[in-house]
């Protein structure tokens, strides 16, 4: 693990990777993203992009996987915050960036702000975001979870978004319980989205894991997710409107904003429990987009927050 100093203008290393269907299929088979959009140049073309393009949650991994090196055994990844500006298509050659923005002591928590991005061999920041870091001073310990998104109250009938859609803002989901993460699970992401180096032992080995991880044992990488393989893998809630090829059914990935709490270890049972924040529609250079805003709330068998996360899903 790196021993970089995690000061207010520290510029972490960077975390590059050139990606293809190599590392997008490994991707799709610990997390099910089998979607023909990110495996068939023809499905990817028929939306109207320029070729098949990889996922954007692997990104997200790629970012995750940035910090984990920065911040190595001394802390934990308390919020990550990103969005979608641009794809990754094949043969990109993408860069993860970090920059430390501040340092600073909060209700006897030490906190580093990152500024984060994606950049491909353009020059282009495809995925700009920003993330919290804490560091432990002595046993770790999260910092306590914050407030609820709530609806902007902006939402109104538009070209696409209808009233009834509007009118089940605020619904909330029945929880969803995923099978008991084992070891194994947590490996196979990390070597997935290390790939094609090694993961870090901490995620593998439980002697690398006791002497060097931050928790003291092995814990899944933040960005794991215990409900891909579910035969109902409840991804998203049922007000979203599927995916298509006409206006108004094509879909985008618009970014996450999540925020963490215990580490999920293996033998664990997470539940998930979904809400409908909010949702509007705007005009944009593509025409309308509505975009929704979902809350994806985990917690373990002990009813411990594991992960609150904000997805936002654009049609257009």
């Amino acid at each position: 693990m790196s021993e970089l100093q995690i000061i207010a203008g520290a510029e972490l290393n960077p975390f590059e990777r050139t990606t293809g269907l190599s590392n997008w299929n490994r991707y799709a088979a610990v997390n099910d993203e089998f979607i023909e959009i990110h495996m068939d140049d023809a499905a990817a073309k028929a939306i109207g992009m320029p070729g098949v393009f990889g996922m954007g949650n692997l990104r997200i991994a790629y970012l995750h996987n940035l910090l984990v090196e920065a911040v190595g055994g001394r802390g934990d990844i308390v919020e990550f915050r990103c969005e979608f500006r641009g794809l990754n298509l094949k043969g990109d050659q993408l860069t993860c960036t970090g920059t430390v923005s501040d340092v600073r002591d909060e209700g006897g928590s030490t906190l580093a702000e990152v500024r984060l991005g994606v950049v491909n061999q353009d020059g282009v920041d495809t995925t700009p975001g920003a993330a919290t870091l804490v560091l432990f001073g002595g046993d770790p310990a999260m910092p306590p979870e914050g407030p609820r998104r709530e609806a902007s109250g902006d939402a109104s009938p538009g070209t696409y978004l209808t009233q009834d859609t509007i009118d089940q803002i605020g619904r909330v989901m029945e929880p969803v319980a995923a099978p008991a993460v084992g070891a194994n699970d947590i490996a196979r992401w990390a070597t997935a989205t290390w790939w094609p180096e090694p993961p870090p032992a901490v995620f593998v080995d439980p002697a690398a894991a006791a002497a060097h991880g931050a928790w003291g044992e092995i814990v899944a990488p933040r960005d794991f997710d215990p409900f891909a393989w579910m035969p109902d893998r409840p991804w998203s809630g049922d007000w979203l409107w599927g995916m298509g090829g006409g206006p108004g059914e094509r879909v985008l990935n618009g970014g996450q904003v999540n925020r963490y709490g215990a580490p999920i270890r293996p033998g664990d049972v997470i539940s998930v429990t979904r809400r409908f924040v909010d949702v509007v529609e705007r005009e944009t250079k593509r025409g309308p987009m509505v975009f929704f805003t979902s809350e994806f709330r985990w917690t373990n068998q002990h009813d411990e927050m594991v992960r609150v996360g904000e997805q936002t899903t654009i049609y257009w």
